[in-house]
């Protein structure tokens, strides 16, 4: 493995950065299909002498399937790594690559007419998106919520493909899952992975669903006469199919949006009102269908629970859980309250102040947090067991690390693909607090 990464800055001048010992093990997935690759990135915001760095070398993997929680105090770098990945904001060094393609520093600086904007801009759209912290402001008060939420079907015209694919997709898992319900083998083994695969049109996904797929399971009937059943229920849902694809454009993306509303606890009822209608809560609803409904690989969730009552929050958490099962959703989730973004997790990353310090499972991260700033953040979560006169726990110090030239941290494999970011010297004083515990 390369100790450097380099690449070619302006005027063709070659710049390279010497990678951290320890990043190559902590971005590596053990068997885990990568979606998202970030690396080296660097964000700056300003110029010259008023240059601020927002996010700083930042190495990150997000697998395909999983919820990675972004944790971080404001100003932590969290929400400007949300907006890098959809390309809103541009970054300066490294690379960001979805889906094994490799996202341009700036896209508003690729020009507009070209082949090339609209192929990276129409991949974006159709692949990523963003939920936003504040529903009110990312909401058009002027459209009803049939054209807020249908606003990237409108813009895209690929509302019949959505709706054929996915229902096809969604059919095959159903049957399959009534299958072994019934004490059977399925149709395929791995129909899970199968059904996730994205065919090119409507007519490849037929062919594959209703015809190749369905003469295996009629080749499973003639060995076992239990599969009657299921060989009827395929034979009414390819009957439906072949009527599903006369559907117009316009009809199939009424039904998609009726669908995803009810998704959410709402229904079509809602379709000609308008977003300052709605509480705060029913806004975020709004805000998560209007992404949704497109189906992205990645969804990027910008503290979408902070501006709603604790109450609420709960049940918008429970929605992005039923989302991720039903549409089969990769989530980046961003927020700054570690115990909330605890119960939606799979991974749990630590950032504080552009700087990437910790990294694991997110039962690990809660249960033995290393670094002292992830102790602060779970500490900082107002308590009746904090000590008295203070409902605050530990205070994390950025000064406690005397880092140079000769002492510079390291990722540390703390187990269970736990890591965090210190040198040998710091491991052994985190390890004897935790011990202490």
């Amino acid at each position: 493995m390369s100790k450097f990464y380099c690449e070619k800055g302006k005027f063709g001048k070659k710049i390279c950065r010497p990678i951290l010992e320890g990043t190559n093990e902590m971005l590596d997935p053990k068997g885990k299909k990568v979606l998202v690759e970030i690396r080296n990135l660097d964000i700056d915001y300003g110029y010259g002498t008023k240059k601020f760095q927002a996010i700083k070398d930042l190495n990150l993997n997000i697998y395909d399937g999983e919820v990675l929680g972004l944790v971080g105090e404001s100003g932590s770098g969290k929400s400007t790594t949300g907006r890098a990945l959809i390309g809103l904001t541009p970054h300066s060094f490294g690379y960001i690559k979805i889906l094994d393609r490799v996202i341009p520093k700036n896209i508003d600086k690729t020009p507009k007419l070209t082949g090339a904007y609209k192929k990276i801009v129409d991949f974006m759209v159709n692949k990523v998106q963003m939920i936003f912290q504040d529903p009110t402001n990312s909401l058009n008060p002027y459209k009803n919520v049939e054209d807020v939420v249908g606003e990237g079907l409108t813009n895209l015209k690929n509302s019949k493909y959505i709706y054929l694919i996915s229902n096809d997709s969604n059919f095959f898992i159903a049957i399959n899952e009534k299958i072994e319900a019934a004490g059977l083998k399925p149709i395929v083994d791995d129909y899970l992975e199968v059904a996730k695969e994205l065919h090119k049109n409507v007519e490849v996904s037929y062919k594959f669903y209703f015809e190749k797929m369905f003469e295996i399971l009629k080749e499973k009937t003639t060995q076992n006469a239990k599969y009657k059943e299921f060989l009827n229920l395929y034979e009414q849902e390819k009957e439906q199919r072949i009527k599903d694809a006369n559907l117009s454009e316009k009809q199939c993306k009424k039904r998609l949006i009726v669908n995803i509303l009810k998704q959410v606890g709402l229904d079509e009822s809602v379709l000609d009102r308008y977003p300052l209608e709605f509480s705060g809560g029913q806004q975020q609803r709004l805000g998560i269908c209007r992404a949704v409904v497109l189906q992205p690989k990645l969804l990027i969730a910008d503290e979408p629970i902070s501006a709603l009552d604790v109450s609420i929050q709960a049940q918008v958490i429970n929605i992005f859980n039923d989302l991720k099962e039903k549409y089969h959703l990769t989530i980046l989730f961003i927020a700054h309250d570690l115990r909330m973004v605890e119960y939606i997790s799979d991974r749990i990353a630590v950032i504080n102040k552009g700087v990437l310090l910790e990294v694991g499972p997110a039962e690990e991260i809660i249960k033995n947090p290393y670094h002292p700033y992830t102790k602060s953040l779970l500490d900082a979560v107002p308590s009746i067991e904090s000590k008295k006169g203070s409902l605050l726990g530990y205070i994390y110090d950025p000064a406690m690390h005397e880092y140079d030239e000769e002492n510079q941290p390291k990722w540390q494999n703390v187990g269970n693909e736990h890591f965090v970011l210190a040198t040998d010297q710091e491991l052994k004083l985190f390890k004897e607090l935790q011990n202490k515990q």
